[in-house]
């Protein structure tokens, strides 16, 4: 399997560049719920008992999925953009989408209402999932 850049790589920077502003629109808003719920530092969730902890949680809890989420979706976006640039760029730039979508439902304050994002993520992360395994495959197949 060789590893050549392909035209159509530099495409894979607009959805990192997305994923950036993905992470500062999550991250403003868990700073407005800690001062609508009024959750201090240095708790990243609202103490046991607090009379707001399910809502302030999901707002902390969707940026730190994407967090959690973010390393591999952009090396699997990387990694899969030297063979399949436009449809990598193309799935990483949904999956952004879908976190935007996945935040403005989870803070909502049901964890129910994250599921329309977490739907239109998984039409992003899936794809570039299935890119890296099926070269990982051919990799094994053709190790040149």
């Amino acid at each position: 399997l060789k590893v050549v850049v392909p035209d159509g790589y530099g495409l894979l920077f607009v959805p990192l560049a997305m994923s950036c502003f993905v992470n500062t629109f999550l991250v403003f808003q868990v700073v407005a719920a800690r001062k609508r719920y009024n959750v201090q530092y240095p708790n990243l969730y609202a103490p046991r008992g607090h009379k707001y902890a399910e809502a302030f949680n999901c707002v902390q809890r969707a940026h730190q999925n994407t967090l959690e989420q973010w390393p591999i979706v952009m090396v699997s976006m990387f990694a899969s953009g030297f063979f399949y640039p436009v449809e990598a760029a193309l799935a990483g730039s949904v999956w952004c989408v879908g976190r935007i979508v996945y935040g403005i439902g989870y803070a909502m304050g049901r964890p129910a209402y994250r599921v329309p994002g977490s739907l239109i993520s998984h039409l992003g992360d899936y794809p570039l999932f299935g890119m890296v395994c099926y070269l990982a495959y051919a990799a094994l197949r053709d190790p040149e």
